[in-house]
C-alpha cells in the first residue's frame, strides 16, 4: 500500500510540474516564442568580449566608484585592469578584492525547476515569467538561490529579453553572512549585429546582519563598450 501511495503521489507530482511548464510555454507561444528563451546560457557574461565596467557600491551613507576594464585577449590571470577608485589610484587591496571579485570562474550552469514555473503578468507588451532553481544544480558558493525565486521580464513587441530579476522568499545563508533581503536584478541588451545578449546593468541590493544590526548594501554594475 506504502508503495502504490508513493507511486500515485510521485505521479500526480509530475503531472502538476507539467501543466504549470505548458502554462509558460503556451504565454511564449503567443508571441511566437519557444522555452529557449528561458535558458540562462543566453544572459551569461561573455568571456571572449572585452568590455568597461563601473562599480559602484553603497553602505551606511558611503559610496566606493571603481572603474576597471576587461581584456579578453589576454591570458586568465591578467585581464582585468583596476583603472580608478574615486578618480584617484586605486589601492593594492582594492585592485585585489576586485580582481578576485570579478575574477571568479563563473557557476554550473543551473536548471530550472518545473514544479515552479508562473506567468507573473502578461499585458501592456510585457511578459513576465518566475520559477524556482532546482537545488541538485546549485553548488556550495550560490546555494542560497534554492531560497529565491528568479522573474524574467520579455518584450513581447521586440520578443526579447529585458531584464533578469532574483529575489529571497526566506532569510539566506551566504558564506558566513545571514543576509534577510537579497534582491538583485539585470538589465541586458541584444546586440542586434552580434546577435547575442549583453548585460547593460546589475542592481544587488543586500542587507547583512552584523551583530544584530541590519546593513544594508547597494552595488551597481554597469557594463559598457563591448569589443570583440
Amino acid at each position: 500500500m506504502k508503495k502504490i501511495i508513493i507511486q500515485v503521489l510521485t505521479v500526480m507530482i509530475g503531472h502538476q510540474a507539467f501543466a504549470q511548464k505548458d502554462v509558460v510555454v503556451n504565454a511564449l507561444a503567443k508571441y511566437k516564442l519557444d522555452e529557449t528563451i528561458l535558458d540562462e546560457k543566453l544572459r551569461l557574461k561573455p568571456t571572449d568580449y572585452s568590455y568597461d565596467l563601473k562599480e559602484t557600491v553603497a553602505t551606511e551613507g558611503t559610496q566606493k566608484v571603481i572603474l576597471g576594464h576587461y581584456d579578453a585577449s589576454k591570458s586568465e590571470d591578467d585581464r582585468w585592469t583596476v583603472i580608478s577608485s574615486d578618480d584617484q589610484e586605486p589601492s593594492t587591496t582594492e585592485i585585489k578584492r576586485f580582481k578576485k571579485e570579478h575574477g571568479k570562474a563563473p557557476y554550473p550552469p543551473t536548471k530550472i525547476d518545473d514544479s515552479s514555473y508562473k506567468v507573473e503578468k502578461d499585458d501592456a507588451g510585457v511578459l513576465v515569467v518566475s520559477y524556482k532553481v532546482d537545488p541538485a544544480s546549485l553548488v556550495a558558493d550560490n546555494a542560497f538561490l534554492k531560497d529565491c525565486r528568479l522573474h524574467l521580464t520579455i518584450d513581447t513587441k521586440t520578443s526579447k529579453l529585458i531584464k533578469v530579476e532574483s529575489t529571497n522568499e526566506k532569510p539566506l545563508k551566504i558564506k558566513i553572512f545571514n543576509v534577510p533581503v537579497l534582491n538583485s536584478f539585470s538589465e541586458l541588451t541584444w546586440n542586434e549585429t552580434e546577435q547575442k545578449y549583453f548585460p547593460k546593468k546589475d542592481n544587488i541590493n543586500m542587507t547583512i546582519k552584523l551583530l544584530g544590526q541590519e546593513v544594508p548594501t547597494t552595488t551597481i554594475l554597469e557594463y559598457s563598450n563591448f569589443k570583440k
